[in-house]
């Protein structure tokens, strides 16, 4: 708001300015060569990069700048957003269904920027969604545990002579077996919710890393 009152002030400063030197010269004989400062075009940057221009570097030099510094918690970020989503059902449907993204995101982002990343995409999503789904709070400290293991071991398998999705299957089972064992033998869980839970998660990753895993990796490398 300053900015834009003391623009207006300034260019009508200048505009006097320049109307009193017009009237200068049109008292000067026609044969004199005298110029007013008026004349002298401007030759600072201005005049080279108009305004639109300056505007499209600021932006593409922005975009530059986050996409080497920041882009790997951009990934993050977006894995953990995704895997917050797919647990959204579980507010609704209490059943012990493995349909969601939190291990496919971890892996990912454990091959792309190693373990600690990885670990990152559930270490933030499982506490933030079962706030909305409204699960036991007690069974969180077991998730957290398992998906950890599961970043470490897929950021230290990584690829190699593994493919995607022969990697993120196992890294599933890892992450059901250890704990399916946990939930079954500290908390008394239900055998046969652990048993549907490892199933279908089984399942889902499969069908996940068959169809998305090397386009996603393809696309973020």
């Amino acid at each position: 708001m300053f900015g834009w009152l003391i623009g207006i002030v300034l260019r009508g400063i200048g505009g006097g300015k320049c109307r009193a030197d017009r009237d200068k010269r049109e008292s000067v004989p026609a044969g004199d060569n005298c110029r007013s400062s008026c004349d002298v075009p401007s030759l600072g940057v201005n005049s080279f990069f108009p305004e639109s221009w300056r505007y499209a570097v600021m932006i593409t030099a922005a975009m530059v700048f986050l996409g080497v510094f920041f882009r790997p918690f951009l990934v993050v970020s977006g894995f953990a957003a995704l895997a917050v989503a797919s647990r959204m059902y579980q507010r609704h449907i209490r059943f012990p269904l493995g349909i969601e993204l939190g291990v496919f995101g971890t892996v990912i982002c454990a091959v792309l920027y190693g373990p600690i990343m990885g670990a990152i995409v559930g270490l933030v999503a499982y506490p933030v969604s079962i706030v909305y789904t409204k699960e036991e709070a007690r069974y969180l400290p077991v998730a957290l545990l398992g998906i950890v293991v599961a970043a470490f071991a897929g950021g230290a398998v990584g690829l190699g002579s593994w493919n995607i999705v022969a990697l993120g299957v196992g890294v599933t089972v890892l992450y059901d077996v250890l704990t399916g064992g946990l939930y079954y033998f500290v908390y008394r869980a239900p055998i046969f919710g652990g048993i549907v839970f490892g199933v279908t998660h089984v399942w889902f990753n499969y069908v996940v890393f068959s169809w998305l895993g090397e386009w996603v990796l393809y696309i973020l490398a």
